[in-house]
């Protein structure tokens, strides 16, 4: 018998064993982070995100997901346009219900404008970004509205990859928006 990182290991079955605790500890260390984005229709600026941290994210600790809390039947026909004009498709996503599990399965909680509709909101890991529903607008506000969630989303990415706290990249006083 010997000891390796405070795992007992039978010499007999020492390849098995280590792969097999080596596995374990593994995927403890390398599990995902959700980040959730949360809008009343997760119809187009919650979809648009999800896609933009999931597209430029490499990082495999954290994925995206987004949901809504009055999710909409499709997603919205302008969010689909202005995403594919950069080339980013929203193909296989869909509206889905924003859930308390959801909220508190998540690392951090982005909600894009629509705090005040959300009842699950923990403010520990809730931040809300504050922007304008594009729906029922002219293409140009989807555009302007994608862009700046973009520009969120990179530097969120950033923040992550650098390694920032969550209290770091939110604040403090996470229920404040941007």
């Amino acid at each position: 018998m010997k000891y390796t990182s405070s795992i007992l290991i039978s010499t007999d079955y020492c390849g098995k064993i280590f792969k097999t605790a080596f596995q374990a500890f593994s995927v403890r260390k390398m599990e995902e982070k959700l980040i959730l984005f949360v809008c009343v229709k997760n119809s187009a600026r919650s979809q648009m995100a999800e896609a933009f941290f999931n597209h430029f994210n490499d990082d495999p600790r954290f994925k995206a997901m987004s949901a809504g809390t009055e999710p909409a039947e499709e997603i919205d026909s302008l969010a689909r346009k202005v995403m594919e004009e950069i080339g980013i498709s929203l193909e296989g996503q869909y509206p889905k219900l924003y859930t308390e599990e959801m909220a508190d399965k998540a690392y951090i909680v982005i909600t894009m404008g629509c705090l005040d509709k959300c009842p699950y909101t923990p403010p520990e890991k809730t931040w809300d970004w504050g922007l304008e529903d594009p729906y029922g607008k002219p293409v140009e506000k989807h555009r302007e509205i994608r862009d700046e969630i973009k520009r969120r989303v990179l530097k969120l990415i950033e923040d992550l990859k650098a390694g920032k706290s969550r209290d770091e990249i939110i604040g403090r006083k996470s229920l404040f928006t941007l």
